[in-house]
């Protein structure tokens, strides 16, 4: 179907009209790897939109445009439908380049609402329920609300928060937090609190935060979903193909070397907070007597510096031969890299809720993760036994769970630990995983979380 008829068809529908604001970053309907501010939140927006209109409604997001794409140079003004039901609206304002998040501000939220409410106008839509997220996308959809006199309710997703952000930065060098301007951002959340009907939190460290912080009590629990379509175990992995010729072309060093190998996986996006250091040093440890293990490593090479800096700790400890770089998976063959994988590491330092541990689980894989990863430390530690071991820094205390196991963030010796015991234990392994999963699947699916969220909003579902 054309975009025009796409067009026609969503103006004319009789579907009840959701306003989704996802305001920072990159947001298409087909989420790229590499792009700044872009990633976890936008892969949930399109999830939440994609479930939304499965449920009978049609949904405009508005995310900011008005500068050049900075992969494609392509204008990033006008709209996209993914369908006649969903469509994402680029908002122009704050001038012709890219901003990233911490740069935004009042004046250019002030400029997008206006450019907004001309499009509102000259349609004549009615807005039937608001969804916001992040701070920036809450604040504008204030904005707009006040601009138009809309009377829809607004749910606000905030998906982290600057005084959650700001513990998590403490012992940091001035230099690294000045930039992340976390005051600011405080000060914008509290003021907008007032004129939200309801916050969604996406775990409970926001949850916590929240009301030590901001004094709200988060009236909802929308964290990050699955979708099943994309992440489901398989079976039958001896019927696997795809996912080899992938890695063959991903990395043809090493990638044609995956088949039969027992392969451990890491796939966050390419920044420092994941900690892929951790992952390779642990990896390199237990690749001392499990010779035949790979590690199938999600690298955006294009992110030369993070990226460079993993390359080079891969070449100093001479493991480069059993270590694939992994680029972005197609979401055909996603749940596929989870099948041939046996065990998912997770070492980040920086994580709203923690998706990819959560598609594991999905995929029915063991986890081994930090302490810093919400989903795992709040709902896989089921039935918790402690393991301390010695190591050359101390003391690491394992925390293992009837899902998974975590373990004090940065600590490589408690990841090798972990690591081996879990090659070495099928039986533990599989025990491991069949928890994970049933803890995950279906209370975490976006029909399951969405339906609920409009149930206690009020909401009419169209398609019961």
């Amino acid at each position: 179907m054309s975009e025009k008829t796409s067009h026609e068809n969503f103006l004319k529908s009789i579907r009840p009209h959701i306003l989704m604001i996802t305001n920072h970053g990159i947001h298409d309907w087909q989420i790229r790897s590499g792009l700044t501010d872009t990633g976890g939140q936008n892969q949930y927006v399109a999830a939440l939109s994609g479930t939304l209109a499965d449920f009978g409604f049609r949904v405009t997001t508005y995310n900011r445009g008005g500068f050049p794409d900075p992969m494609t140079s392509e204008p990033r003004t006008g709209s996209r439908y993914k369908d006649e039901h969903q469509r994402i609206v680029y908002l122009e304002g704050g001038g012709n380049q890219f901003i990233r998040k911490e740069d935004l501000d009042r004046r250019i939220l002030d400029e997008e609402a206006a450019f907004a409410e001309k499009i509102m106008r000259e349609e004549n839509l009615p807005i039937d329920f608001i969804i916001s997220h992040y701070w920036d996308g809450a604040l504008l959809a204030g904005i707009i609300i006040d601009r138009m006199n809309l009377k829809a309710k607004h749910v606000w997703v905030p998906h982290s928060l600057g005084a959650l952000k700001k513990d998590n930065f403490k012992g940091k060098p001035a230099e690294i937090i000045a930039p992340l301007k976390f005051d600011e951002r405080i000060a914008y959340e509290k003021g907008l609190l007032s004129g939200v009907d309801a916050v969604a939190s996406t775990s409970s460290d926001i949850s916590r935060h929240l009301k030590e912080s901001y004094g709200r009590e988060a009236e909802l629990f929308l964290p990050p979903c699955i979708e099943t379509t994309k992440f489901h175990p398989i079976d039958d992995v001896a019927g696997i193909t795809k996912i080899y010729d992938f890695l063959k072309e991903t990395d043809p060093k090493t990638g044609v070397n995956v088949r039969g190998k027992t392969c451990v996986l890491e796939m966050s996006r390419t920044d420092r907070t994941k900690r892929k250091d951790v992952v390779v040093r642990a990896f390199a440890e237990v690749l001392k007597t499990n010779p035949d293990i790979m590690l199938l490593l999600r690298i955006n090479l294009k992110s030369k510096e993070v990226a460079g800096e993993i390359e080079s700790l891969v070449d100093s400890l001479g493991i480069r031969d059993n270590v694939v770089y992994v680029g972005m998976v197609p979401d055909n063959i996603m749940t596929e890299i989870f099948a041939i994988s046996t065990v998912y590491l997770s070492p980040s330092e920086m994580e709203g809720f923690g998706m990819s541990v959560q598609e594991a689980c999905a995929c029915r894989r063991p986890v081994i993760s930090s302490d810093l990863v919400p989903f795992a430390v709040e709902f896989l530690l089921k039935d918790t036994q402690e393991e301390t071991i010695d190591t050359p820094d101390g003391k690491v205390t394992i925390r293992w769970g009837a899902g998974g196991a975590v373990i004090p963030a940065g600590k490589v010796q408690g990841f090798v630990h972990a690591l081996k015991t879990l090659l070495d234990d099928n039986a533990r392994r599989q025990e491991i995983a069949k928890t994970a999963y049933e803890i995950t699947i279906p209370y975490f699916t976006w029909p399951n979380m969405t339906k609920r969220l409009l149930e206690e909003m009020g909401m009419e579902i169209p398609n019961k």
